[in-house]
C-alpha cells in the first residue's frame, strides 16, 4: 500500500509535463537583442544596486532587533520559571542567538550552501543582471557620451553583487526563522512539564510567542517588497522581454528553472520529447499501478495521506501550556507592526457646510488630514483646514478667506465599518486678508469633538467616509457655533 501510494504521486506529478511534451511550440524568434539592451533606462544599475544594498541593510538590522529581543524575553521567562524549578534551563539546548546575529554582520556565516528562499521578483532581477553580464553589450551610463562594455563592467558587478548578498539575507532569514521556530517549540516542551504555572510566566511565553510570528509577518513583508518592483525595473524587463534570447535565458538561467530542468532543446520540436512517457502512456502506467480507474484511485490514496499528514501535524503542533496550536498566534495580530513608517501612513480629506447665520457667509471647510495607523483597529492624525466663503445665498454668491482650523483626530474601530472618532480642533473664525492676522492667539476658538463614522470602500486604494461629531464647545464659539456638524471625505 506504502509503495503503491509513492509511486502513484510519482506519476501524478509526472502528469502534466507528459501533457506539455505531446505538443510544444517553437521558441520565439530572436529580435534585436543588442537595441534592447541599450535602450535601457540610464539609472537602471544604479538603482537596482541602491536598492538591494537598503534592503540588505533593513533586513539585517530588523532581525538582529528581533534576535536580541527574543534573548532577552527568553532569559526573562527563564529567570521567572527558576523560582519554581531550579534545574528548569538546564532541560533545553543552548541559545544561539548570538551565533546568528553575528552570522548576520558577517554575510551569513553559519548559512549552508543548500538554503535557499525563492521570491520571484529578486529571482528576476538576479537573473536580469546575469543575463547583461553574458552580453557584454554597451549601456548609455548617466554621464557618459560614449559608453563601452569595459567602463559599464563595474557598475553591472556591483549590482550583481548586491543582489547576490541580498539573496543570501533572505536564505539566512529562512534558517532564522527555522530556528526561532524550534526555540519555540523547546520552550513550549519545557512548560508542558508543569501544570499549574503563574500567571507572569504564561505571559512571558506570550509574548516571545508573539515576537516570533511577528519577525514571520516582517520577513514576509520584505518579500512582498520584492516582488514589487520599481516602475525602472519594470520598464527594463518590459524591454528586454522584447528580445527571444533574454526569454530563452531567463527560462534556463532562473532559480526557478533550476528546480523544473528541462532536458536541452525542449519545445524545439519532436526531438525534445524523446525516450519521454506520453499522456496515454502514463494513464496504462496508473492503471497497472493502483487499478482501475487511475485518477480516482489516486485522488482517494492522496486524500488519505493529506488526512493522515494534517493528524500528525496536529499532534506535534498541539502541546505545550494548555494544549494551544503553536503555529496560530493567541492574540489578535497587528497587521501594521511589521510594515515601514510610510506604509502606515493614511491620507484624507473632508468638507463641512456651515449654513450662513447674522452677518457671517455660508462657508465650506475643506480639509487635509494625515493620519498613522497605530493598529489595525485605531488611527491618529492632524489635519488643516481652509473655511471658504461662499455668500448668504443663490442671489448672492462670492468667495472670500473665512478661516482657517488646525485639527487633530483619533479614530478607534468599534463593529466592522463603524468607528468612535473623536478630536481637538482650534478654528480662526473670521475674514482674514493676510497671514499677519492669524497670529492672534485669542482669534482661534477651541472645538472638542466626539461622534461616530462610518467608512466604505470604493476601491482597493480608496475609501470614503461620512461623519456626524457633536462638538462640546459650541456655546463658547463666537457666534456660537453648530451643536453638531456633519463631514463626507475620502481617505487613501
Amino acid at each position: 500500500m506504502r509503495n503503491a501510494l509513492i509511486s502513484a504521486m510519482l506519476l501524478l506529478c509526472l502528469y502534466p509535463l507528459c501533457s506539455l511534451c505531446q505538443g510544444q511550440p517553437a521558441g520565439v524568434s530572436s529580435g534585436a537583442d543588442s537595441s534592447a539592451i541599450t535602450s535601457l533606462p540610464s539609472h537602471y544599475l544604479q538603482d537596482v544596486g541602491a536598492r538591494s544594498q537598503k534592503m540588505d541593510q533593513a533586513i539585517t538590522d530588523q532581525s538582529t532587533s528581533y534576535l536580541r529581543k527574543l534573548s532577552q524575553l527568553e532569559a526573562r521567562l527563564l529567570n521567572r520559571l527558576q523560582t519554581k524549578d531550579s534545574g528548569a534551563a538546564s532541560r533545553l539546548p543552548p541559545a544561539d542567538y548570538e551565533k546568528w546575529e553575528a552570522s548576520l554582520q558577517h554575510s551569513g556565516a553559519l548559512v549552508s550552501r543548500s538554503a535557499s528562499t525563492y521570491v520571484p521578483g529578486l529571482d528576476t532581477l538576479a537573473t536580469t543582471l546575469k543575463y547583461l553580464q553574458s552580453r557584454q553589450v554597451s549601456i548609455a551610463l548617466p554621464g557618459a557620451a560614449s559608453t563601452t562594455a569595459a567602463t559599464v563592467s563595474s557598475p553591472l558587478a556591483l549590482a550583481s553583487s548586491r543582489v547576490q548578498a541580498l539573496q543570501g539575507k533572505l536564505n539566512e532569514t529562512n534558517l532564522i526563522q527555522q530556528y526561532i521556530s524550534q526555540r519555540r517549540q523547546d520552550l513550549a516542551q519545557l512548560l508542558s512539564r508543569y501544570t499549574q504555572l503563574p500567571p507572569q510566566i504564561t505571559r512571558a511565553f506570550a509574548r516571545y510567542k508573539a515576537t516570533v510570528y511577528y519577525y514571520h509577518q516582517q520577513v514576509e513583508q520584505y518579500k512582498a517588497m520584492l516582488n514589487d518592483p520599481q516602475k525602472i525595473e519594470q520598464t527594463a524587463v518590459a524591454i528586454l522581454s522584447k528580445s527571444s534570447a533574454y526569454q530563452q535565458f531567463l527560462a534556463k538561467n532562473s532559480l526557478l528553472a533550476s528546480l523544473f530542468r528541462l532536458p536541452a532543446g525542449y519545445g524545439s520540436g519532436t526531438a525534445s520529447t524523446k525516450g519521454l512517457q506520453t499522456q496515454d502512456q502514463v494513464q496504462q502506467t496508473l492503471q497497472q499501478q493502483v487499478g482501475g480507474s487511475g485518477g480516482a484511485a489516486i485522488q482517494q490514496q492522496v486524500q488519505g495521506a493529506a488526512a493522515q499528514m494534517s493528524s500528525i501535524q496536529n499532534a506535534v503542533s498541539k502541546y505545550g501550556a494548555g494544549g494551544q496550536d503553536l503555529n496560530m498566534p493567541s492574540f489578535q495580530p497587528n497587521s501594521q507592526k511589521t510594515k515601514t513608517f510610510l506604509a502606515r501612513l493614511e491620507y484624507g480629506t473632508n468638507l463641512q457646510v456651515t449654513n450662513s447665520s447674522y452677518n457671517f457667509p455660508t462657508t465650506a471647510a475643506l480639509a487635509l488630514t494625515l493620519g498613522y495607523k497605530i493598529n489595525d483597529k485605531s488611527t491618529a492624525g492632524v489635519g488643516l483646514s481652509y473655511n471658504l466663503g461662499i455668500g448668504s445665498g443663490w442671489k448672492d454668491i462670492h468667495f472670500s478667506n473665512q478661516g482657517l482650523g488646525l485639527r487633530s483626530y483619533m479614530d478607534f474601530k468599534i463593529k466592522k465599518t463603524y468607528y468612535v472618532t473623536g478630536g481637538y480642533e482650534l478654528n480662526y473664525m473670521s475674514e482674514f486678508s493676510s497671514i499677519e492676522q492669524l497670529r492672534s492667539r485669542s482669534a482661534w476658538q477651541p472645538s472638542a469633538l466626539i461622534g461616530l463614522e462610518k467608512k466604505y470602500r470604493i476601491s482597493s486604494k480608496l475609501q470614503g467616509n461620512i461623519q456626524l461629531l457633536f462638538d462640546a464647545l459650541y456655546k463658547q464659539e463666537i457666534p456660537q457655533g453648530q451643536m453638531f456638524k456633519f463631514r463626507v471625505g475620502y481617505n487613501f
